[in-house]
């Protein structure tokens, strides 16, 4: 994988979703292709993103934001973060 295209510090993953929420329209094949990364490792990124509650997968081949999964994502964050400052 080319690392000009993804930061040494991001999973493969985190650079997919990314580069995902920047345009929707990337499915798998287009995103290797972006990220000069290898389309069966993009593919298990996605799925894992859909399973992890970050993308729905409408139709087979096609992904979407899942709005709430991330929205969710970033509750739990911010309230982790509030915790541990209030230690």
């Amino acid at each position: 994988m080319s690392t000009s295209k993804m930061s040494s510090n991001q999973t493969l993953k985190d650079t997919i979703f990314k580069e995902f929420l920047k345009n929707p329209a990337l499915g798998p094949s287009e995103m290797a292709e972006k990220l000069d990364a290898n389309y069966n490792s993009v593919k298990a990124a996605f799925a894992k993103l859909a399973e992890d509650g970050f993308l729905d997968r409408p139709s087979r081949g096609t992904y979407e934001p899942s709005i709430p999964g991330i929205i969710l994502d970033l509750i739990e964050r911010v309230e982790a973060l509030e915790e541990a400052v209030n230690r």
